[in-house]
């Protein structure tokens, strides 16, 4: 049990580890390269060494060089009998190694702990099925028993937007050579591409057609038609090992959002360095400014295909906000803490289309009613997919829980620094699962 005190003057400067996608990603592709990756600003997160967990088990060898640098060297030959890779609590560790295993012919048992064990792999399963990858038994949820087999042809449009999903499928052509094409009609955040891109893989990014046309009525005018009706199709061809090189990683905005949040609750100052820029990653900045924020970027640098930059935001009145569709999609990660920040806006915010997270670590959307209900807010369940949020007079001090889930944790600690009063949380170190050091870089903003 963690105690929470308040304090409502938030101002600082941080610089995060690096982005817990790409770190995932970084590391799990070191068994497609034919050298050596070096990779600076590597997540410290729990989640995060899982994968590096998983790639020395099948054989690569990790050197730390300093303070979250590291070597991986993919091993020399694949392993000849069926590996067990334990994934812990990481999602992405599983999904994606999946299709890297199938492609690769990889004898091996995916299993995880008993969260993991209850979150849901069909959707990975399915194309990889279609991309011709065997499975040992029906399988809907860990542990996996696969054989390989994934060197087909897919053309694949996502029934659900999910970058895990969409990264599955894109390594397992590099690994088993076959050629795939994913389409999305939401965007997800698009790191996979962009290293595979880095490290030298054969992938082209097509965006819609437009077509434009004079207007029939004015000449001066032209009309705009979009012909495709998908966002996104991302067509990769496996030709052979990837290079390695360097990786250089930016500071992760999911992490980001909750020192961000307690400057806009509080009114304050807080500026990160070095920190990624994503376009598939920005819609919280954009948050911000849409319920009364302002936000500056300075520096801007693209290195190893991210961008990345020096990002300020000040705090000031909120305002409640709608949030649905694509949009909600591409804050999912951030919902937690919009909902917290939500407690202190002027009107409802409403939360539409987030039934993803009913299948993360924990339940979030009942968490977050569970816990935000506690420190008096006025929460409401919308259908099975959202939640309405409104403040209801000044927020009360409780008893938090994090139901194990380190976004929860992390939420409700920004929200206790604007109570009445000391707050508690249990199980607050499962914030190590993507920030050990969350509660440390908190502190060193309160002024």
């Amino acid at each position: 049990m963690k105690t929470l005190k308040p304090h409502r003057k938030i101002q600082g400067a941080l610089t995060l580890p690096g982005d817990k996608s790409i770190s995932h990603r970084a590391a799990l592709l070191s068994l497609l390269c034919g050298e050596s990756l070096r990779i600076l600003n590597f997540s410290d997160g729990e989640d995060c060494a899982a994968s590096l967990k998983a790639v020395q088990t099948l054989g690569c060898t990790v050197e730390s060089s300093s303070k979250r640098s590291l070597t991986i060297t993919p091993p020399q030959s694949a392993p000849k009998d069926s590996v067990k890779i334990d994934c812990g609590n990481s999602g992405t560790t599983a999904r994606l190694l999946a299709g890297i295993l199938s492609g690769l012919d990889i004898p091996a048992e995916i299993v995880g702990d008993e969260s993991l064990s209850k979150r849901p792999m069909k959707r990975v399963i399915d194309p990889l099925r279609e991309l011709g990858a065997s499975f040992a038994e029906s399988a809907e949820t860990l542990p996996l028993h696969i054989k390989g087999g994934a060197h087909g042809s897919l053309n694949y449009r996502m029934p659900v937007a999910s970058a895990q999903v969409k990264s599955s499928i894109l390594f397992a052509a590099c690994a088993g050579g076959g050629e795939v094409a994913v389409i999305e009609d939401v965007r997800t955040r698009d790191h996979s591409e962009r290293l595979l891109k880095h490290l030298g893989a054969t992938i082209t990014t097509h965006h819609p057609r437009v077509e434009l046309k004079e207007d029939p009525n004015d000449p001066r005018k032209k009309t705009r038609t979009v012909l495709d009706d998908w966002k996104a199709r991302i067509v990769v061809k496996g030709n052979g090992k990837l290079a390695g090189g360097d990786i250089d990683i930016p500071g992760d905005m999911s992490t980001a959002a909750f020192f961000f949040a307690a400057a806009a609750i509080g009114k304050g100052e807080v500026t990160i360095e070095n920190l990624g820029l994503n376009p598939t990653r920005t819609a919280f900045l954009d948050h911000l400014r849409a319920i009364g924020c302002e936000t500056h970027v300075e520096s801007r640098v693209t290195i190893s295909e991210e961008p990345r930059g020096v990002v300020t935001v000040r705090g000031s009145k909120l305002k409640g906000r709608k949030i649905s569709g694509a949009l909600a999609a591409q804050l999912i990660d951030e919902i937690p803490i919009i909902a917290v920040m939500a407690c202190f806006a002027d009107g409802p915010t409403i939360i539409r289309d987030v039934e993803e997270l009913r299948v993360k670590e924990c339940d979030r959307l009942e968490a977050l009613i569970d816990n935000l209900r506690r420190m008096g807010a006025k929460v409401g369940s919308v259908e099975n997919d959202g939640i309405v949020v409104e403040a209801k007079g000044e927020m009360q001090p409780t008893d938090f829980k994090s139901f194990g889930d380190h976004r929860i944790a992390m939420a409700m600690s920004i929200a206790a620094l604007f109570l009445a009063g000391e707050s508690t949380i249990d199980d607050a170190d499962c914030v190590a699962v993507s920030c050990p050091h969350f509660y440390e870089l908190l502190d060193s903003i309160k002024q």
